[in-house]
């Protein structure tokens, strides 16, 4: 055992492999304010990954740690000419940078310098579905050619998928994350099995920082596994599935980790996997414009990148049915033809009110977009005397705030749509859905958000001129690729010819609509917020009295995180920063109360209410959703944005009306709406350890932090005040209704 600056490290005597190889192995315990995530070992000018995060009981005890177990042992296997190496150590940090720890001579036997038998292609038949997939997207992009995509496919793939299996006496596989995945709003699917030869199994979790440790749904029925050899009675029920978080700064590919927990208490590791993965943002991408030739090309420079690097592309009827499949994918879902508008059509005089405005929302909950569409309203209604009709495709809330303007408000059913299979049999739905929405008396139909495309479909079928509001941030093959079927999207992506007006929030949201339309019909108009609202909140409630009634003490700070709980927003990077601050800053993280404000009941709710419980830290917790949240800014000293997709939201902006200080993701439109370090701390999407950082620098530097509060009070009266842009929204309307 010896120290270095950042950690106690020790390097027990390396031994033979089973199968060839030696293996050098040992423990790392990283010093207070450090992390270490994954080890490998450089030696003849290879890298060699390493198995990190074997459970110490033994540690515990010697550095008097709080922990069950400290996840600090390492092995690396590794397959060298026989002879005399200089093997250095390198662990990767928690910000996702490599770091030379140690180095240790050591010497390789002949026997230990046979090759590793099990070092084949990690590239299945499946995987190289995967990969083609992913090299289809990639070559979106003209400047990149077959070549060049598939060399950078061959060598981010890891060249070994399973670093271990469950040791004996456990047995055990994992499915997923494949060698090439897929990871939502830095979430991964992870599914697998294990069992114990003779006892039964308490629960099994995984990481893949090994900072914070995940529960997984344990005991999935496994019958299949009851006719192996080595079955017991607890193979039986021996499943597990869940989802993982992948923290972006984590350098590529990462390392999951599978641990057993037995009823004894006692932690064992059991599957290993290195995988590489792609996120939302480059699944929002389209594949390469739909050509034969470009698909065949593909296929083929990936085979040759795959046989180049020395490995075997696979065979047999599964290899012929995964590219027949991608085949398929390909087929239904690349760009066909480059979009052109078509000429609008005769416009039919309306049968009643000559100043009806009919407003298409997707729900009446209280949420962003139906609110954008509320105070649209309310605008519309006191200073044009607009009437109003409203059409829904979800009951809610704000149905008593539209009727309070004197609105109609009518709930469709808009499932139909969604079970169509083919664009013929998605026409006909609209054309059925058209006959129970009559805007024969409007003059004017708005369509609010990307999920009521159809209200501009149903507007052209009756002569009406019609806009269109987009709040999202992904294009529609990204956004229905779960609700609608592939050969239907087409109808949707013709919403944005068809539209009279799509009105967008900001450029960067634009940018993922420009290939749907020549462009003539967009139009940018930012978002708004009622500052006259937030500034009579603030006139009648002290900052005492708000603290006071949520039982804070006049010397603890408040840490808000306001938005629907769900995967988008990101409240479990929220909480992985929190808990790297009490790693980190602890004096800091224990001042502070950390709360989530948006909670729900549902799975990802359920499976965050686990994860908080795991890290034990009582002052981080989730508040249901309420259309109450002035008390909580009000109260606030720091207002924090974990979203990983956000187009322009209001949340900022009421922090901003505020004057509160933030930190948020820089996604999409939030830094057109605050700017790193003049209105805000902007970090990375998905970044935790940057996320960490920000949190700690605006709680160390209180005087630092109300300056940011309040450049974002300046901007956000300047800039987005509904006095200010209500009333160009409004002209927008005119302009389309004059002529």
């Amino acid at each position: 055992m010896h120290e270095i600056p950042t950690a106690i490290l020790h390097f027990d005597e390396p031994y033979p492999g089973l199968v060839g190889g030696s293996i050098l192995h040992g423990w790392l315990v990283a010093k207070p304010g450090r992390h270490y995530t994954d080890v490998r070992v450089s030696a003849g000018g290879k890298l060699f990954p390493g198995v990190h995060g074997i459970p110490r009981r033994d540690l515990v005890e010697f550095f008097k740690s709080d922990q069950r177990y400290l996840l600090a042992g390492f092995s690396v296997t590794l397959t060298l000419p026989a002879g005399r190496h200089r093997l250095t150590l390198e662990a990767c940090s928690l910000d996702g940078k490599w770091e030379v720890l140690d180095s240790v001579e050591r010497d390789v036997t002949p026997a230990e310098a046979r090759p590793d038998p099990e070092a084949r292609s990690p590239l299945d038949a499946a995987a190289v579905g995967e990969a083609l997939r992913v090299m289809l997207r990639r070559l979106s992009d003209p400047a990149v050619t077959p070549r060049e995509a598939a060399d950078a496919i061959v060598r981010a793939t890891p060249p070994r998928h399973h670093l271990q299996h469950p040791p004996r006496p456990f047995y055990g596989h994992l499915d997923q994350p494949h060698i090439w995945s897929f990871s939502l709003f830095g979430r991964l699917s992870i599914t697998g099995w294990v069992f114990h030869e003779s006892l039964p199994i308490k629960r099994v979790f995984a990481t893949t920082d090994l900072l914070a440790l995940q529960a997984l749904k344990y005991g999935r029925e496994t019958p299949f596994l009851l006719n192996r050899a080595a079955a017991s009675a607890h193979a039986a029920c021996a499943g597990y599935d869940g989802f993982l978080d992948l923290p972006a700064q984590i350098p590529l590919p990462a390392t999951v980790r599978v641990y057993a927990e037995l009823e004894d208490g006692s932690w064992h590791l059991g599957s290993v996997a290195r995988f590489t993965v792609t996120d939302q943002e480059f699944a929002k991408r389209a594949y390469a414009a739909f050509s034969p030739l470009t698909f065949w090309r593909a296929w083929r420079a990936l085979a040759c990148a795959i046989r180049q690097r020395g490995w075997q592309v696979p065979g047999g009827p599964d290899y012929r049915q995964t590219i027949l499949d991608a085949w398929a994918d390909y087929r239904a879902r690349a760009p066909h033809r480059t979009a052109v508008r078509p000429a609008p059509p005769a416009r039919a005089a309306a049968s009643g009110s000559r100043n009806l405005i009919h407003l298409v929302t997707h729900n009446l909950n209280h949420e962003g977009a139906p609110l954008f569409l509320l105070e649209y309203a309310r605008h519309l209604r006191t200073q044009t005397g607009a009437e109003l009709a409203a059409t829904s495709a979800m009951e809610g809330p704000l149905r008593r705030e539209f009727e309070k303007l004197g609105a109609t408000v009518r709930i469709v059913e808009t499932g139909p749509l969604h079970g169509a299979r083919d664009a013929a049999a998605l026409r006909a739905a609209l054309r059925r859905l058209a006959a129970g929405v009559d805007l024969s008396t409007a003059r004017l139909v708005v369509a609010n958000t990307l999920s009521c495309w159809w209200g501009v479909h149903l507007a052209r079928q009756a002569g009406r001129t019609n806009l269109l509001y987009i709040h999202e941030s992904t294009p529609p093959r990204a956004f229905f690729s779960v609700s609608m079927a592939a050969p239907t999207v087409p109808v949707i992506e013709e919403t944005f010819r068809l539209a009279d007006r799509v009105s967008f929030l900001t450029p960067a949201t634009a940018r993922y609509y420009a290939d749907l339309s020549d462009g003539t019909n967009y139009c940018l108009n930012p978002g708004w917020i009622d500052l006259t609202k937030i500034d009579g909140f603030r006139a009648t409630h002290t900052r005492d009295e708000l603290r006071a009634r949520l039982g804070l003490p006049a010397t603890r700070r408040l840490v808000i995180n306001v938005g629907t709980v769900c995967e988008r927003k990101g409240q479990h990077l929220f909480a992985r920063a929190v808990a790297q601050l009490w790693r980190d800053a602890p004096d800091l993280a224990a001042s502070a109360e950390f709360l989530m404000i948006g909670g729900r009941d549902t799975p990802y709710d359920r499976t965050l209410v686990d994860f908080l419980r795991g890290l034990g830290r009582p002052n981080l917790r989730i508040v249901a959703e309420t259309s109450e949240v002035y008390p909580y800014y009000g109260a606030a000293d720091l207002f924090v944005c974990s979203s990983y997709e956000e187009s322009f939201p209001r949340v900022v902006l009421e922090a901003m009306g505020f004057g509160l200080p933030i930190v948020t993701t820089a996604v999409h439109g939030i830094p057109e709406i605050v700017r790193d370090g003049r209105e805000a701390r902007l970090v990375p999407p998905g970044d935790s350890a940057a996320l960490a950082t920000a949190l700690c620098a605006v709680l160390a530097a209180p005087e630092a932090a109300q300056t940011l509060g309040a450049a974002a009070r300046e901007r956000v009266a300047a800039e987005y005040d509904s006095r200010v842009l209500l009333p160009r929204h409004a002209a927008l309307l005119s302009a389309l209704t004059s002529h």
